[in-house]
């Protein structure tokens, strides 16, 4: 009778079972004792008990096992396997990754700060998990050589490029600060020296077989991390810009995009050239200043197929309608931005030069959702040092 329950992980001492059971990062303890008011003599009740020893252990292991790495970390956070993993790290994109296990302590410690680094940089650098302790799993923790949890891995260009150990602070400053070096310089940033006309044409006619894209700003003199992320991924398809204007808009007036009688309209604008265009012949952006809006208009302009523009050509009327609704939304937007532009010091203090993840402070950006990745089960997160009501400052201008 003993030999039986020793199989399924309980002992019988004097009418008592006690069973081992599996505690959460702990290892295993023994349970209480059991009593049986029954004695046991023949072979059925040890057969039976023992079936309802296995079950029992079954229901417990995958009752607590799912909820416990559910909730460890929250959304934008997506949880990859063996398969998925090498799907996303097919692309050139940077990402971040955390190899941990479910009964990791440290690992339900990191989740909170993982998960707000990631809504802070979501969705320009994407975060995300794998759970080693899935046995399917192993073999790609293995190969990357995980050998505790959690270990977190910096992928600067996905899959193409070494992965980097992170061995930082623990803190959403500190992950957001070192993700961010992760995107490299791709962005040609000009100056107005000598005349706008000139500055313009020689940067459309540096690259002549790729379309040319130019951010220009009213008052921020660095480039906008958004503007990185998508010089980056496009780096080899299209040659991206960026200038910051005269206070008398003397850059955005050069291009035929300025009217001053429109004081409503934000003096941020995004203009494009196709291969082979004259300085006049620009295609204004007109949409919002968000990282999958703006990511989208300039892949529409990778084929050339899209039309080109004058400066000094109107819209068709059979836009105007359309033309419309995008000015209110944009007035609406600049509202928006004009409000937390209050709140917050300058416009540099959003895209200070990256430091070094081991001296970094808490960076002030705020958390935004994932629009790019599929949603895993959200956790409800309590965090601490956080801003419970906290705004976008990545994913847009």
């Amino acid at each position: 009778m003993n030999g039986n329950l020793g199989r399924v992980g309980g002992s019988l001492c004097g009418g008592e079972v006690r069973f081992m059971t599996w505690h959460l990062g702990c290892g295993i303890t023994p349970t209480p004792p059991l009593s049986l008011s029954t004695s046991i003599h023949d072979d059925v009740w040890t057969w039976t008990l023992s079936k309802m020893v296995k079950l029992t252990l079954a229901s417990v292991l995958l009752g607590l096992f799912p909820v416990a790495w559910a909730g460890m970390y929250g959304q934008p956070v997506v949880n990859l396997d063996s398969k998925t993993f090498k799907k996303v790290m097919a692309t050139e994109h940077a990402a971040m990754v955390a190899f941990v296990a479910p009964w990791c302590g440290h690992c339900k410690n990191l989740g909170p700060e993982y998960t707000a680094a990631a809504q802070s940089l979501s969705p320009l650098i994407p975060f995300y998990a794998v759970d080693c302790d899935v046995s399917a799993n192993k073999g790609l923790c293995a190969e990357y050589g995980i050998q505790g949890f959690p270990t977190i891995k910096a992928f600067p260009r996905a899959g193409k490029g070494a992965a980097r150990d992170y061995n930082g602070e623990r803190k959403r400053g500190a992950l957001v600060e070192y993700a961010k070096q992760l995107v490299p310089d791709r962005v040609k940033k000009l100056r107005v020296d000598g005349g706008v006309e000139k500055v313009v044409q020689d940067f459309i006619s540096e690259k002549p077989d790729l379309p040319h894209a130019l951010l220009i700003h009213p008052s921020q003199p660095s480039i906008p991390f958004l503007w990185k992320v998508l010089g980056h991924r496009l780096s080899s398809k299209m040659s991206l810009g960026y200038i910051r204007d005269t206070p008398s808009h003397a850059v955005i007036a050069s291009l035929g995009v300025y009217d001053p009688a429109d004081t409503a309209r934000d003096p941020i604008r995004a203009v494009l050239w196709q291969p082979g265009s004259h300085r006049t012949e620009v295609v204004e952006y007109r949409g919002q200043f968000k990282f999958n809006a703006m990511l989208e208009w300039l892949l529409s302009h990778m084929d050339g197929a899209a039309p080109k523009q004058t400066a000094a050509s109107t819209e068709p009327d059979a836009k105007s309608r359309r033309q419309a609704k995008l000015d209110e939304a944009e007035r609406k937007d600049k509202a928006r931005r004009e409000e937390k532009a209050a709140k917050e010091d300058n416009w540099s203090k959003v895209d200070a030069p990256d430091a070094v993840p081991e001296e970094a402070a808490e960076h002030p950006d705020t958390p935004i959702s994932h629009a790019d990745a599929p949603e895993p089960e959200p956790a409800e997160i309590v965090e601490e040092g956080v801003e419970a009501q906290e705004t976008r400052v990545h994913e847009e201008l």
